[in-house]
């Protein structure tokens, strides 16, 4: 990781592939993140590193930082990442409780980016207290653990203590249960069977922790802010452990609910890249929100309209704009969020802004005017008598993957108050989240530490068309309000945010693990179109070989000489098949 600021930004990726939309239509995103661009979050203890590097898909090669060392850092530098630029990570170094000069820095440090009156940009605004789990019988915290949480959690810094190298818990308890294990015992129970008792073991030393804070609390007058929970989670960045990516959600997660300022939701949301929940209900939360403007003009004063997904069939943001502006700021916004890491930015694109739209073409309303004869024209000719002699660069992209001239005309027309152009915009908005999530947890179980690539995009677009868009714009058109009911709303139609969550339940039960293993994302880089390949999704297992190149994996196991894990505990997407053999692995963190 870099200490300064990062280069690469979607907008600047923007200006490069696309064109801007207009000024008159801001971003809401950035609008969000211009009062706090990054997440700031102090990290100290054991597994630190690999931690960063798993919620914020960065090299852990880049982060140069010691895992729970004893010594000195300065605490005041501010890591970057350029391939990530949503957060910015400050590091406090193992001390111990004698360290009265560290231990005064750290003091210091939390105090400064805790002070009243400071910008939520320069504030801190969480602290990963990290500590490997402990054994049976062992302590929780040492002395100086405990008294970095009480002074942190006096200056209302939210503090989550985060139990590192959970698997090796879980190694222990295995080791106990394959003394008693059968020959021909059910491997699925004994998982269960161990990774139960491990939670259990540290909820219960979590609650012996717990009880001694609150006596803590009772005793010190200074204790001004007791009523913060006490938020602990255990997690595991080995890929071999069956949970680890549900420990890593269970993290993200209760971060977000540990964060005080609503000014920090949405800069924690983009920055970590594991909870695609958290990317999908914030995109529906900027997307809803409502617009604040400066009429100068008329001196109106400060103004309110509804957000970009709302009102669609009647929207005064969108009046008298041309309606593939108004589809490129949603897609900017969205894409914005789920903040991929995307360098050649494969998703902000011509290629695949193209193949989103031919994806909804079927929503393009059918014209009752002089069109109805130009479709049987040629494609040039009638792109002629639409636009005379210049093309635009989009209509061109657009006709060469055969888009109608009637929908070309209708994406370059200006925005119409009509149910027709709302349902155009729902299906956009619909289809481009769940495919995104679709691509956040296929690019996440296959070995998410690779920036995108367009096979990955490609095939996954394919995937997501073959397989679910058909289902989907049907329940989107079911969902369509009838003329009446344009008039006269009711309140029986979901709204697109409903929508969205509705379909999103049925995507998370989608077994992945065929496709996963059958992209190689490392051997067609050079591919730079999104056009279908001739691919059977159904046996996509032997395409993408991502096991090949698990040297680059900064969540590989490394050598340890605890006790072993057994392959039983896989999880399913790592192994379909129930190993018989106790071939075990040294798992770390």
């Amino acid at each position: 990781m870099k200490d300064t600021s990062p280069t690469t930004d979607t907008d600047t990726l923007v200006s490069t592939t696309m064109d801007v939309p207009p000024v008159s239509l801001p971003s809401t995103v950035e609008e969000t993140l211009s009062r706090c661009p990054r997440f700031r979050i102090l990290v100290t203890g054991v597994g630190k590193s690999s931690l960063i590097a798993s919620i914020f898909n960065v090299s852990q090669e880049d982060i140069d930082i010691a895992d729970g060392h004893a010594g000195t850092a300065n605490i005041d530098r501010e890591y970057t990442s350029d391939d990530n630029p949503r957060f910015a990570l400050h590091d406090s170094k193992g001390f111990e409780p004698g360290s009265t000069d560290h231990w005064g820095i750290v003091q210091e440090f939390i105090r400064q980016r805790s002070k009243k009156g400071l910008s939520i940009e320069q504030r801190l605004h969480a602290l990963w207290l990290c500590i490997e789990t402990p054994r049976s019988g062992s302590r929780l915290m040492q002395t100086a653990d405990e008294e970095l949480f009480k002074f942190a959690t006096d200056c209302k810094i939210p503090v989550i203590v985060v139990f590192t190298k959970f698997d090796l818990l879980c190694n222990e308890f295995y080791a106990k249960a394959a003394r008693f294990q059968e020959e021909h015992a059910d491997s699925s129970m004994i998982q269960d069977q161990v990774v139960n008792e491990a939670y259990s073991s540290l909820r219960a030393s979590i609650e012996v922790f717990r009880h001694q804070v609150d006596l803590t609390k009772r005793k010190r007058i200074l204790w001004s802010y007791s009523r913060q929970p006490l938020s602990c989670v255990g997690v595991s960045t080995n890929r071999h452990f069956p949970s680890f990516l549900h420990t890593l959600e269970e993290l993200t997660d209760v971060t977000r609910k540990c964060l005080h300022t609503q000014e920090t939701f949405v800069p924690w949301a983009v920055a970590q890249r594991i909870d695609s929940k958290q990317k999908v209900e914030t995109s529906i939360e900027e997307g809803s929100k409502s617009m604040y403007n400066f009429d100068l003009a008329d001196f109106a004063g400060l103004t309110t309209s509804a957000g970009y997904w709302k009102d669609m069939a009647k929207s005064t943001v969108f009046r008298d704009h041309i309606l593939k502006d108004c589809l490129w700021r949603i897609h900017l916004d969205i894409i914005k969020v789920w903040n991929f890491r995307d360098p050649q930015g494969l998703l902000i694109g011509r290629e695949f802004h193209v193949q989103m739209l031919k994806l909804i073409e079927e929503f393009v309303p059918q014209p009752q005017n002089r069109l109805s004869t130009m479709r049987h024209l040629p494609v040039v000719a009638a792109l002629a008598a639409i636009f005379g002699p210049l093309f635009p660069p989009l209509a061109i992209a657009l006709g060469a993957v055969g888009f109608t001239v009637v929908a070309i005309e209708f994406l370059y027309h200006k925005y119409r108050e009509a149910p027709e152009t709302a349902l155009f915009l729902e299906a956009y908005i619909v289809d481009l989240t769940l495919f995104l999530h679709e691509l956040f947890a296929i690019a996440l179980q296959s070995g998410w530490q690779k920036p995108l690539d367009s096979k990955l995009v490609s095939v996954t677009f394919e995937h997501y068309k073959k397989t679910k868009s058909g289902q989907i714009h049907q329940l989107i058109r079911n969902n369509a309000p009838s003329a009446r009911e344009a008039i006269f709303p009711t309140k029986t139609k979901r709204n697109i945010g409903d929508l969205i969550r509705e379909q999103l339940t049925l995507c998370e039960k989608s077994n992945f693990g065929s496709l996963i293993g059958e992209i190689d994302t490392s051997s067609d880089n050079t591919h730079s179109n999104f056009e279908p390949l001739n691919s059977d999704f159904g046996s996509l297992i032997g395409e993408v070989d991502t096991s090949s190149d698990n040297t680059h994996s900064n969540l590989e196991p490394s050598n340890s000489d605890d006790t072993h894990f057994c392959e039983h505990l896989r999880a399913p997407l790592m192994s379909q098949s129930s190993l018989n053999a106790p071939e075990a692995f040294a798992g770390r963190s």
